[in-house]
This record gives C-alpha cells, structure tokens and sequence, in this order.
C-alpha cells in the first residue's frame, strides 16, 4: 500500500470516529498517525521532481509569498507593487516560474514573489505544487489572494497547511527534554482538556518513551502533535481579495484583511502598510552627532530588537567601539536618553551612537 493510501485509510478512519471524550485516544492516534505519515511523504519527495525557476535567492529586508489559484491576478498585483514585468493574462497557469519584484515601502525593501498559481492537490505534488510551497515555506510573510467569484479560501489554506506551514500561530508553548530513563513525566501550567493518558499515548506514538514535558498553553489534539513535530514553519499572514471594483455587496468580505483592485489601484497602498506590519519590521533613524538623522536609508530591524541588534546589523567594529547611546522616539523616557544595549528600540526611532576612537 503507498503512502498516499495509507493517508486516506487512516483519514477515513478519523471521519468516522466521533469526537467525545471516549474516543480522545483514539481520534489522537490517528491524527498523530495521518501527521507522521505526511512527514515521511514530505522526506520521500524531498530533493525530487524538477524545481527549475523555483530557487529564489532571498533579497531585500524580508521576502513575501504571493499564493493563489491561478487566475486571481497575482501577477497584475505583482507588476503593481514593485519593479517586476510578470506576464499576465486572462486565463490559467500564466506564471510558470516564481517572479520576483522589489517593492520598495516605508524605507523597506521588500522582495514579493509572484508563485506558480496552485492547484488542488498542490500539497501530494499536482501542478508542481511541492516545489511551489517549499518557496512558500521560506517566506516571511504569504499574502493570500482571493477571488471574489470563486472563493476557495479554506481549499487554498488547506493546500499550505498539508505541508505543515502554520499561518498567524506561534510555535505551541511544549517543551520536550528527551531522558535515559524514568518514562514520561508531564507537567502543565494550565488546565488542558486533553487527558493525560492521551498526551502519553500520542508522545509514545511519536517514539517518545522516556521524557519529560512541559504544557504552558490550552492546547488542543492538532496543536500539541504539532509541539511534537519539528517540521512545522509559522508565518504571518495576509488575506485579500482581488478584483473590489466588481463587488456589489461588500460586507460579504468584511472577515477578510482588506479589498483590493489590481486594476483601480483600490486598496494597494493599505495593502503596503498591511505588508509592512505584517512582517514585524521596524525603522530605526541614523543620527551622526551635530547633524540630522537620515529618514531616507533607514535601518530596518525586526520589532523588538535591541541597541545590540541595530549593532549587529550595522558594518564594521561599531559593536567593538560602543560607549553609549541616545534615542529620541516611541522608545525613550525623553528626547535624547540615554541607553545601553539592552534598551529595546520602537519603529521611527531615532539613534545616536557614542563611540570610542580606535
């Protein structure tokens, strides 16, 4: 039996097992299992197939996936927010190869990159669709597309969940320490509605014998097999749908991050500043002592970064040469304060670096 069959036995298996309190074991058997089972899939498929057009080299301060059925108008969104010249047209499977365009926001470059539209089934391998969402993967931010005719949302998240990307969640808050011996000792500190029996049972399905394991979230069946797997990636997320110039009813859309128009321009530079916070970056001014901070090259960290990051980012020995620092923004008591390295910047911040001579 291939694993493809394997999957669906077990998936029908699930379907038909009730959700109560008596069958908690067995439904969390059986997801562990359906899990596992896509893993080894995902590692049989690792390293196959054609992936030509699809190795991206990551550019600019962050890099985001544009993912969508085909059709949706990724492309057009594409040419619209950066420098790119993507093909586009009215029919399907028109980029063929992942485009990428710099989108320059806020003093931020940011690298989009237009993905072959996705298909059903993307996630088992149709229409290329593994080497589609490995660029996916190694995204910062995915913007989801959306058409306002024929939605498919929960078909194209389904797509990027099956290969175990996890859109707007932290890593479950489970910690694992492997032991020699003593069986399994498990700790919370919450109150969970998982039994404790079925968190053993689903750890000694992962082939955890001997460990100890600590709960600080109420989390449920999907999220702690996933505290137990080490391939899951978790990315921001955004949610548009294209094409507001032909919706008549537009509360039907009001769940959704915001309305767009490839072709009115309608929505795109909210759409900009949605990407720019969505990403978790922040800007941080530089002041040379005597003159003016430059708002044009910003540096660009991530939120909550410290004087010690900005340091680290910046070239040369300034780390090396460090006395102090002043800042002036969100961030400081005062204009002016004066900080160390553990001082935590805000975005538009503005800072002044007291080094020594060498």
């Amino acid at each position: 039996m291939s694993i493809e069959d394997k999957i669906k036995s077990v998936e029908e298996k699930l379907e038909k097992t009730p959700v109560n309190k008596a069958t908690e074991k067995e439904r969390g058997r059986l997801k562990s299992r359906i899990a596992e089972l896509k893993e080894q899939k995902q590692k049989k498929a690792k390293g196959t197939g054609d992936t030509s057009g699809y190795a991206v080299e990551k550019k600019g301060h962050a890099t985001v996936a544009l993912v969508g059925f085909p059709s949706v108008g990724k492309s057009s969104l594409l040419n619209k927010l950066t420098n790119a010249d993507s093909e586009t047209g009215e029919y399907e499977f028109t980029t063929l190869d992942v485009e990428p365009g710099m989108m320059k926001h806020k003093g931020a470059n940011i690298q989009i990159l237009d993905v072959p539209g996705l298909i059903g089934g993307a996630a088992d391998g149709r229409g290329g669709g593994k080497q589609v969402l490995s660029v996916v993967r190694n995204a910062d931010l995915i913007l989801f597309l959306l058409d306002p005719e024929k939605m498919r949302e929960e078909e194209i998240k389904k797509e990027v969940y099956d290969v175990g990307i996890r859109t707007n969640q932290s890593p479950p808050d489970i910690k694992v320490e492997k032991k020699g011996r003593g069986g399994l000792n498990i700790q919370t500190t919450v109150d969970l509605d998982i039994e404790e029996d079925t968190i053993e049972a689903l750890m000694q399905e992962r082939g955890f014998v001997n460990a100890k394991v600590t709960i600080r979230e109420k989390v449920d069946l999907d999220r702690f097999i996933d505290g137990l797997i080490d391939n899951r990636k978790y990315v921001p997320a955004i949610t548009a749908v294209n094409k507001s110039d032909a919706i008549e009813d537009r509360e039907k859309f009001e769940e959704y991050d915001l309305l767009i128009s490839t072709k009115t321009g309608e929505g795109l530079e909210e759409l900009k500043d949605h990407i720019f916070e969505g990403l978790g970056i922040i800007r941080v001014y530089m002041k040379e002592r005597g003159k003016e901070p430059d708002k044009e090259e910003p540096l660009i960290l991530e939120k909550d970064s410290t004087i010690e990051d900005a340091l680290n980012k910046l070239p040369g020995d300034m780390k090396d040469r460090f006395k102090k620092a002043k800042v002036t923004g969100t961030s400081s008591k005062f204009p002016g304060q004066k900080v160390g390295l553990e001082h935590l910047l805000k975005d538009e911040d503005i800072l002044e670096l007291n080094l020594r001579h060498i």
